[in-house]
């Protein structure tokens, strides 16, 4: 089964739910349901993003910009029942969250769009309710000016964004992430920043969007360890699959061997796939042998394609009627 989250929000066609769609019926497959998730009440739903299955829960990025928070949830197939809220909206730092990931230590990393940070939690021992981490040890250590943002663990570059505490300014080469920002005076909004977050071999994989690369930090200390290779096109999501990373930017699907040394690592990308029929958005597989992909097309013409192992051979599995944002294979 494959379940998806949606751009959402209130226009006429959003979708604030998540849709479940059987894989074993070929092409033109029709969603089995269309609120996977069971809420206490309407609207607590909007702009959902990243699902992470983990410690029996499947979390979720609860992106509104009115209700900022990583909600927990609790079932199985096409049914999951609130449990509790994981991330509070409460932080400076939390504000229209994109992404999550769990490293080895008991720790969530959420990357937030609009305050352009990823930040840091302790994982209570139930696996239902978090803590604030303190700011990285590495960002208190450079001496700066000015204080960061709640539990800060990756900073923006740029210390000063629309309807954001002042933050200190980071150099190139000391990790912040880039950051682009449209309008002027009152309409100032942050337009691109950081999207999705990834853990693997002792390091915190990190998409820079308006960067035009990934880049990696040590998961204890937040020390900065440099970006990938090369330049991608506005990249947003990405996977680790085995020893492969996968990233989407633009119409294209990159992928780049894992760093093997922590300490000294690199990240050069290949492109493996290209589409005319939009921009990229999440990917997935599932645990076939070998497994299918499948690749959720965000624009033009929303869609979710099914491919083989290596991202070829694409069959439309089903339309859209909203842009398809991540997708997550769940084994029924």
């Amino acid at each position: 089964m494959l379940v998806v989250t949606f751009h959402g929000g209130s226009s006429k066609n959003s979708i604030n739910n998540i849709y479940a769609y059987t894989t074993g019926s070929g092409p033109q497959t029709v969603a089995s349901s269309t609120s996977v998730l069971n809420m206490l009440y309407p609207g607590q739903l909007s702009e959902l993003r990243a699902m992470v299955l983990a410690n029996d829960f499947l979390y979720v990025a609860n992106g509104s910009k009115k209700t900022s928070n990583i909600l927990c949830f609790q079932g199985s197939g096409t049914s999951y029942n609130l449990v509790s809220t994981f991330v509070c909206g409460n932080l400076n730092s939390v504000n229209h969250p994109f992404s999550l990931v769990f490293d080895d230590a008991g720790h969530c990393f959420v990357s937030n769009q609009d305050t352009n940070v990823v930040a840091v939690f302790n994982v209570g021992s139930s696996g239902e309710t978090t803590t604030p981490g303190p700011v990285a040890s590495y960002l208190t250590g450079l001496g700066l000016t000015g204080t960061f943002l709640d539990a800060t663990f990756v900073a923006s570059k740029s210390g000063t964004l629309p309807n954001v505490p002042p933050t200190p300014t980071l150099k190139k080469s000391q990790g912040g992430l880039d950051v682009t920002i449209t309008g002027k005076g009152t309409d100032e909004k942050v337009q691109n920043s950081v999207r999705d977050v990834g853990f693997a071999n002792g390091l915190l994989f990190v998409v820079d969007e308006p960067g035009g690369c990934v880049r990696m930090y040590d998961p204890s200390t937040g020390e900065y360890h440099g970006k990938s290779t090369g330049a991608l096109k506005s990249p947003t999501h990405l996977l680790i699959q085995g020893t492969t990373l996968y990233v989407t930017a633009g119409s294209e699907i990159w992928t780049a061997a894992l760093p093997t040394d922590p300490s000294n690592p690199t990240l050069a990308f290949t492109s493996i796939f290209s589409t005319t029929l939009g921009d990229v958005a999440g990917l997935a597989f599932d645990q076939a042998t070998p497994p299918n992909s499948y690749i959720a097309i965000r624009t033009s013409n929303p869609q979710i394609l099914i491919c083989d192992s290596q991202l070829q051979n694409p069959v439309q599995l089903t339309t859209c009627t909203d842009s398809p944002e991540f997708v997550l294979y769940v084994p029924e």
